[in-house]
């Protein structure tokens, strides 16, 4: 069989052929790479977490119960602020709409589906994100952009399980238990709006708050604002691990996590509230 002989002084060697996933990634639009690019890589990112916190599961604890408590004391007012303001306006208009149809007593079921299934994982995700994604990615933007990080891997320290997976693990966390102060705390609202601003008696409020709570409601939230929460963790992470342009860089992925963050938990609710209404229809009824 006859070989082609290439001579490096006057001849160029033949292209080399790309495999059909580099000639695919060539003829998408540079928007859909890029959207491509950072779901990939965000995964890696995942992954690298998920197996060094399994492969060793002890170092890391104490950081993250101090990252909890930064979370703590910087989102504590925001979420409360966010959600209480959020549920107390939104109360009002329902308890006015359910007076005029002559069912303002049904306040507390209309609002264990707002509150505990929309309002309070939104409103929770939002100002996590907001707050504590953004710092995230600022800080591991500007270490990468001073070169701090690649000063541990010189040293032989793992920056992701160092810096990155106790704070994802606080976030997810935190997240969820953030949500839990927010559910409690709409249905609080709610109740100030029914019974001092409404004639709605405590009792006939919280009857039907109890009555229209579920497992699968209260499983369906827990479920939700893991999600939230992991997913703002790994986006801000690798948005900061990947910063690079100096301080507009910096800036320009903190722009992006906060966008993708907030585009997300719309994307999370609905693909939750969807999967859990289908396999829980019992959900929907009005008891």
């Amino acid at each position: 069989m006859a070989t082609t002989q290439i001579d490096p002084a006057t001849e160029e060697p033949p292209p080399r052929e790309l495999p059909a996933g580099g000639v695919l990634m060539q003829k998408t639009p540079s928007g859909v790479q890029r959207v491509i690019v950072d779901v990939g890589e965000s995964g890696r990112l995942l992954g690298q977490l998920v197996a060094t916190a399994v492969r060793e599961p002890r170092g890391y604890w104490g950081a993250t119960r101090d990252e909890m408590y930064s979370m703590l004391r910087f989102c504590w007012l925001p979420v409360t602020l966010a959600v209480g303001g959020f549920t107390f306006l939104i109360a009002n208009y329902a308890y006015d709409l359910l007076s005029l149809l002559g069912a303002g007593n049904r306040l507390g079921t209309y609002f264990v589906f707002a509150s505990i299934r929309e309002i309070s994982p939104f409103c929770t995700g939002m100002a996590v994100a907001g707050v504590m994604g953004t710092a995230m990615t600022a800080d591991l933007g500007a270490r990468r952009i001073r070169e701090e990080l690649d000063a541990l891997t010189v040293l032989g320290i793992d920056a992701v399980r160092t810096l990155v997976l106790p704070r994802v693990l606080a976030i997810t966390v935190m997240m969820v238990l953030f949500n839990i102060l927010g559910s409690l705390l709409g249905i609080g609202m709610a109740r100030v709006s029914a019974t001092w601003l409404g004639d709605t008696s405590p009792g006939a409020y919280m009857g039907n708050i109890f009555g229209a709570l579920t497992v699968p409601e209260l499983g369906g939230t827990v479920i939700k604002t893991l999600m939230v929460g992991l997913f703002i963790g790994v986006v801000a992470a690798h948005k900061g691990l990947t910063a690079k342009g100096g301080a507009e860089g910096v800036g320009r992925a903190v722009n992006e996590a906060v966008v993708l963050s907030f585009a997300a938990i719309w994307v999370i609710n609905f693909i939750v509230n969807a999967t859990m209404l289908g396999l829980f229809p019992e959900m929907l009824m009005n008891r």
